[in-house]
């Protein structure tokens, strides 16, 4: 297996090598064809890149989601939900082109969305692959003229790290009347706490 780079060498040269590399990609909407290529990844270490997700990595997504699950930390999705959304997918990839990272981007007006899906392989945590993919998705939304986030998390030390603040979730009614729609269809939903964060 590859070395890893360092955490803080993953950390420390963030800010200068994602103003360099994620900025460059054109997230825009693509239409979701199984033939696609994959696309050139963007690198932001030494061992992994942060790139948009194509049909070809729908299956690993939502195998990654589904290893959360259980504990209550994500809701569930099938093969189809990611593929019908992979446009608003990133993905982290090691050197093998394996997904080990994913985030999305889901909108609910031209201003806000919400960052979702956040997920980091168990053997890849701790390595900065969840941050790679939350900024990621946030070049994403600047693209799309998003100027609000937000976040349902129970990782709150990571998503203050990422200058997202604590808010109350009645915030976004949004989200409210998803959540009241999935209890209606029986679905468990752990409480979480609600980040949000402006882009400029």
């Amino acid at each position: 297996m590859t070395a890893r780079a360092p955490v803080g060498e993953l950390a420390g040269d963030f800010r200068r090598t994602y103003a360099l590399t994620v900025h460059k990609i054109a997230f825009r909407r693509q239409p979701a064809r199984h033939h696609q290529r994959k696309p050139a990844r963007t690198r932001l270490s030494a061992t992994h890149a942060a790139r948009l997700a194509v049909p070809a990595d729908a299956a690993d997504i939502q195998l990654l989601i589904a290893g959360f699950v259980d504990e209550g930390l994500m809701l569930p999705r099938t093969v189809e939900d990611v593929e019908a959304a992979i446009a608003d997918f990133v993905v982290v990839v090691d050197s093998h082109d394996r997904v080990q990272a994913c985030a999305a981007l889901h909108e609910y007006c031209p201003s806000l969305a919400e960052v979702s899906s956040v997920a980091v392989a168990r053997e890849a945590q701790g390595m900065g692959l969840g941050t790679m993919a939350v900024r990621s998705v946030e070049a994403m939304a600047r693209q799309r003229d998003v100027t609000e986030l937000f976040a349902l998390s129970l990782a709150g030390p990571f998503f203050e790290a990422l200058g997202y603040e604590a808010v109350p979730l009645e915030r976004f009614p949004e989200k409210v009347a998803r959540y009241e729609d999935l209890a209606a269809r029986g679905v468990i939903v752990t409480p979480k706490t609600c980040f949000r964060k402006a882009l400029t």
